[in-house]
């Protein structure tokens, strides 16, 4: 009641002042607002924090509830700007219905960790399904005797404003453009930037406790600029369409790097699609894919530092993750071919498979270091072994500086995006719903990485 409270007084809420009234086919709804910059500013404030109001009834596994409130009343709530200006000087501003009717069927589409609004309900329930475990995930993971770095676990709980940042995006994109967030690309790299962020916490948390023998380090900078990255994206999803006027295909960061639309024509290149990503969004994804994997290369390592091989557990229990965004980048490479949106619950899947698998290494490695049942063990004992286990992460240098593994990465992510981009449009591959291909291609990478670390894994066994 108090939230709701709260709304009220900041959007000035109310119901519609005149019948819908019917015009050709399609129904419309009367929205009274002024056309100033300084009210379609508020309009756009009060709008993102009503639909991230109405995503947390979602978040909270009640999707039916805002749809129940619309039905109960008969009627559809708008907002309308305040103005101290009389009533005739009042533009009528109409929107449809359909758009209205977009929020409630987004709202009931529940808990969206990348894009499940262009598959089906099975991808939806595999999202939701998704969270507990990772929930559980992070309790095992940040337990006092696991000795997992304190930035690594910053940067896995910086996951869920991932998690919270794709639903109000999703929705603004169903609602704003009538499309899919995959095909909205500044709003799509906007969010995919929140978990490239995330995985260089986890990331550099792991280096940083092998380089200086301690899991204490938390680089409290670092997690300042993650959190104004954050805040950069939720203030541009507010003000990017209403404000700033980005259409459906405002590329992310202006398009930086993007090269002409016919540069490649006289050489028999393909024209690109409307929805295509923009290089800026293909780098956001590389990006990601790369330093998760470099992630897991280093929880690998870190089991030998810390002498603790379960924490070798948890980068198996990775691998279902780096699949899942393995195929969101495939559906991509078709530019989100709706054929093909069976590759959205196979990415949902996915998550909630790795998921399940994180915490059951996250609950390992808290077993192995005396984790024990809630009200059943010792507190002081417990804080006791934490502080023992502290002491003995064997430090290990790193065999290369910050710099030179920023520059690889750099490199390799611009290379990968420039290649995927505008290679692919000298194929007919990616314009075909070529479901063999995607399937081939989502499950090439995730193979050669397992088949590595079964390497890795029979080498050290046949050393020791």
């Amino acid at each position: 009641k108090t939230r709701k409270m709260n709304l009220r007084k900041r959007l000035d809420m109310c119901c519609i002042s005149k019948q819908i009234a019917e015009t050709g086919s399609t129904s419309k709804v009367l929205i009274m607002t002024d056309v100033s910059r300084a009210q379609r500013a508020a309009f756009a404030r009060g709008s993102f924090l009503l639909l991230l109001a109405v995503s947390c009834h979602a978040f909270a596994f009640n999707p039916a509830a805002p749809h129940a409130i619309f039905q109960a009343s008969g009627r559809h709530p708008v907002l309308r700007a305040r103005s101290s200006r009389p009533a005739a000087s009042l533009k009528l501003r109409m929107v449809s219905q359909e758009m209205v009717q977009g929020v409630v069927d987004a709202s009931q589409a529940g808990l969206h960790l990348a894009f499940a609004d262009q598959g089906s309900n099975l991808a939806g329930k595999f999202f939701q399904a998704s969270l507990l475990p990772y929930l559980a995930f992070l309790y095992f993971l940040n337990n006092n005797g696991a000795k997992t770095p304190k930035l690594s676990g910053f940067g896995f709980g910086f996951l869920l404003l991932f998690v919270i940042a794709t639903i109000p995006t999703g929705i603004i994109s169903k609602t704003v453009y009538g499309v899919s967030l995959a095909d909205v690309d500044w709003l799509h790299g906007s969010a995919e930037a929140l978990l490239t962020v995330t995985n260089i916490l986890i990331a550099v948390g792991f280096r940083d406790a092998m380089s200086s023998g301690t899991a204490e380090g938390e680089r409290g900078t670092l997690k300042i600029v993650a959190i104004a990255i954050a805040a950069l994206v939720a203030g541009a999803a507010a003000i990017g369409s209403p404000v700033l006027g980005f259409e459906a295909h405002t590329p992310f960061l202006a398009g930086l790097g993007d090269l002409p639309s016919n540069f490649f024509a006289s050489m028999g290149a393909a024209s690109e699609p409307a929805n295509a990503l923009s290089i800026p969004t293909w780098a956001i994804h590389f990006s990601s894919v790369f330093e998760w994997i470099f992630a897991m290369r280093l929880v690998w390592d870190y089991a030998d530092a810390s002498k603790d091989q379960t924490w070798k557990g948890l980068t198996w229990g990775m691998l279902p993750l780096h699949a899942s965004g393995v195929a969101a980048c495939t559906y991509h490479f078709f530019y989100n071919n709706p054929d093909l949106s069976f590759l959205v619950a196979l990415q949902a899947g996915l998550t909630c498979l790795g998921n399940f698998t994180v915490a059951i290494a996250a609950a390992r490695i808290a077993l192995a270091n005396g984790w024990k049942v809630p009200f059943f063990s010792s507190t002081e004992a417990a804080s006791q072994q934490g502080d023992e286990k502290k002491q003995f992460l064997e430090s290990k240098p790193p065999q290369e500086s910050d710099t030179m593994l920023i520059a690889k990465l750099a490199g390799l992510t611009v290379t990968s995006a420039y290649l995927v981009k505008y290679g692919e449009l000298f194929l007919s591959l990616p314009f075909q719903a070529n479901a063999v291909a995607a399937i081939a291609m989502v499950a090439t990478p995730p193979a050669l990485l397992a088949s590595f670390y079964l390497q890795k894994a029979a080498a050290a066994q046949e050393a020791a």
